[in-house]
């Protein structure tokens, strides 16, 4: 049945006129309650309702006097505002005017009652009895008129100078911060906790009073209870911390940043192993780049840093990671295999960062190789070669042999000339975190690539929420070195837990200043992880009604360095359907601990090492609690098993096969058996023990079980095609010429993912 827009209005609770000018505003048509709305209507005014912080801000003023910005903010108009604050003031003069008459008559009843006692004072010492009246007399007498007086009630009508609160609901300013706690939203409006979830509902959002919802969602609540939502920027370190680093020296040349990257197999670590005359290649699992490798590479054209990325699809954001840090791209392509998925995913990354790209067009020394065959597939990737008329220069190059590896660097060092690259040296370092990792002897281990500034033993570096001073720094050489200045990737010591890969670092002045930064960043994560929880859990409700619930696969990963976990988390999060999907409990660095295998036995998950181990405390629990453990050193085994393992948790597929097909042509009464169907069987064949179901006209009238099958006079198992039997149905006497019985099978088949 079609739903109006009458009808919807009638189900969000809200009026149909705002929920027109909802709609409208979300873009859509729709101008009257008649109007029909569809699943895709409904989507398109919830993602409306969420907000989009990229739209530019414009407001108009609605008849109330409100002003409503296209950012969901709200507030009073000019006019609005003079009404409102006149009305106020009003009031306040008119309650105290009140105030003043009420304290004048309460101060002329006080006269009156003292001027009458003094009064009756005078009366009871009159002249003629004073010579009568003793000192105790007179001590009596006051005191009764004391007495008389403080007992005496004084009647005033305050019932007419009583404060009445205000009939009329008052507007006010609500400020709003990023996130904010239901209960605390409620409190800042005056208002039951229940009215702000109710409101929340009605947009589509599910949360109770101890949830954190967003800025944007706050504000449309606000909005809808009647106030005026005012987002407020809360104090960003972050900005306050970036202003903090000023140069003063003047910028000098400083070493190309070089990436490179490809598809898998295509040569690019040979290329780096080459260059820098050693084995890398050898010691990758499977011949496959893991995880980032930063490398400074003294050649005949100056000194260089190359960094390694991995060419497997769960790596994609390693590679965006490493275009976003690099000056110069090295595109390593296979010249027998041409252009490959990551291969023209390296290239988006490129251009999205904006970075100059060198083609290196790889194993031409093998069979199959068409060099002008990858030039034209580039060409239509708009990377036109210099040689084509384009500007991109393309090198062939034997990795393995070396051949060619000399004019590459010379059009390397060529391109970095005409970007005339310029850092600071003097300073503060700032840089990149490029790869992180938990060493059993050492702690955490980073691989940092320094930008600006130069970095020294004994500094105090913040990235992310980690912390620490340098203790030692290390080039890529394996050399301890006391400084590092642009454009050096070198590894350090010092921090206290493993930073993210892809993190900024910056040095910074003290301790203080370093603990206030990672607390508030630590705070601004945990907000993150309420708000990605909550949203997890609830889901989108316009799209999960009427849906299957989903079977969930919780998993922990623990890997040896935090590029691969980031990778790692990136590719199971994509590995789920509609019918499954992988939840990632907790994911880190470093070997799988007593804590972990605790966690894993509370939320029933799975545990997965990448190139790490369990320790003897977490092995006793994996193995007293049966927690499923597996190791893994390549990529594509690890995403294998996980995918076996989300495909035991779905429920088989039950297909049913008809296994054979008998015509009833006479019916018998057995004083045995009860009514039996002669019949012959004309497809397939007949098997007692098999469901059986009868069909008239084609249309199935019952499903049971055979109680008798019989040839001739024998009780048999099986009649096959083309035979005549005897066929005794359990508890079904309604059986007649021309029915046929049908014999089925059902078969359990294992879904897969």
């Amino acid at each position: 049945m079609a739903i109006t827009v009458k009808d919807f209005a009638k189900t969000l609770k809200i009026s149909d006129k705002a929920l027109i000018d909802r709609m409208q505003k979300a873009g859509l048509s729709h101008s009257k309650e008649s109007d029909e709305i569809t699943p895709a209507d409904k989507q398109a005014l919830l993602k409306f309702l969420k907000g989009a912080k990229s739209t530019p801000s414009k407001s108009v003023t609605s008849e109330s006097g409100v002003k409503v910005t296209s950012k969901g903010k709200a507030s009073l108009s000019t006019s609005s505002k003079k009404s409102y604050s006149d009305n106020i003031e009003a009031k306040r003069a008119a309650a105290s005017e009140q105030l003043k008459e009420q304290q004048i008559k309460r101060e002329e009843q006080l006269k009156e009652a003292v001027k009458q006692k003094q009064e009756n004072r005078k009366s009871k010492f009159k002249k003629t009895d004073v010579q009568q009246i003793t000192p105790v007399n007179v001590k009596d007498q006051l005191s009764s008129a004391v007495n008389a007086y403080k007992k005496k009630e004084i009647n005033f009508d305050d019932s007419k100078h009583q404060f009445e609160p205000p009939k009329e609901f008052i507007k006010k300013d609500v400020e709003v911060p990023e996130t904010v706690q239901v209960g605390d939203l409620a409190k800042s409006m005056a208002v039951k906790g229940g009215e702000v979830v109710k409101n929340l509902m009605s947009l589509g959002v599910v949360a109770n009073i101890n949830d954190f919802i967003d800025q944007e969602t706050a504000i449309l609540v606000v909005e809808e209870i009647g106030h005026n939502g005012i987002a407020i920027k809360e104090e960003n370190l972050e900005e306050d911390m970036a202003n903090l680093i000023q140069y003063k020296d003047e910028a000098k040349s400083r070493p190309a940043v070089i990436t490179v990257m490809g598809h898998v197999d295509h040569g690019k670590t040979t290329l780096l192993d080459f260059i820098r005359k050693t084995k890398v290649v050898d010691g990758e699992a499977g011949g496959i780049t893991q995880h980032i490798g930063a490398y400074e590479v003294k050649t005949s054209k100056g000194r260089l840093t190359f960094i390694d990325t991995p060419g497997h699809a769960a790596f994609s954001s390693m590679r965006a990671r490493g275009a976003n840090t690099t000056d110069i791209v090295v595109l390593v392509v296979a010249a027998n295999d041409g252009i490959k998925p990551q291969t023209e995913e390296a290239i988006n990354h490129a251009k999205a960062a904006g970075v100059s790209i060198v083609v290196a067009i790889n194993k031409v020394d093998l069979d199959g190789a068409d060099i002008e065959k990858v030039k034209g597939d580039l060409a239509s990737k708009d990377l036109t070669p210099e040689d084509w008329g384009g500007n991109i220069q393309m090198k062939p190059i034997s990795a393995l042999k070396g051949d060619g590896i000399e004019e590459l660097l010379e059009s390397i060092s060529l391109e970095a000339e005409l970007l005339e690259l310029k850092a600071h040296y003097e300073g503060a370092a700032q840089g990149v975190v490029i790869e992180s990792e938990l060493d059993k002897f050492r702690g955490a281990v980073s691989t940092l690539l320094i930008q600006n500034g130069t970095l020294k033993v004994g500094d105090l570096v913040v990235s992310g929420n980690t912390i620490g001073k340098i203790k030692s720094i290390v080039n890529s050489d394996g050399q301890k070195i006391k400084t590092a200045g642009p454009s050096a990737a070198v590894e350090v010591l010092g921090l206290n837990s493993v930073p993210t890969s892809g993190d900024q670092f910056q040095v910074v002045k003290n301790e203080k200043q370093a603990r206030e930064i990672a607390e508030f960043r630590v705070i601004k994560e945990k907000e993150k992880k309420l708000l990605k929880q909550k949203d997890e859990s609830v889901g989108d409700l316009f799209e999960t009604l009427g849906q299957e619930q989903r079977k969930v696969l919780n998993v922990i990963i623990k890997t040896d360095v935090g590029g691969t976990c980031e990778a790692i988390n990136s590719a199971l999060f994509e590995l789920g359907n509609e019918k499954a999907k992988v939840k990632i409990v907790s994911s880190g660095v470093g070997g799988i601990s007593e804590s972990d295998a605790n966690l894993a036995v509370a939320v029933d998950s799975i545990i997965i090492g990448f190139n790490v181990r369990a320790d003897n405390t977490a092995k006793k629990i994996i193995e007293s609690e049966s927690i499923p453990l597996s190791y893994h050193s390549i990529i594509y085994e690890l995403l294998d098993d996980v995918k076996a393992r989300m495909s035991g948790l779905l429920d088989p597929i039950v297909k049913e096969i008809i296994v054979g097909t008998a015509e009833v042509l006479e019916v018998f009464n057995s004083p045995k058996f009860g009514q039996v169907a002669g019949c012959n069987v004309i497809e397939g064949n007949v098997l007692r023990n098999k469901p059986v179901r009868v069909l008239r006209d084609e249309i199935v009238i019952f499903e049971g079980e055979l109680n008798s099958l019989r040839r001739f006079k024998e009780d048999v198992n099986e009649v096959k095609n083309g035979n005549e039997c005897g066929m005794g149905i359990k508890n079904y006497k309604d059986i007649k010429p021309g029915d046929k019985i049908e014999v089925f099978d059902r078969k359990e088949e294992a879904q897969v993912i």
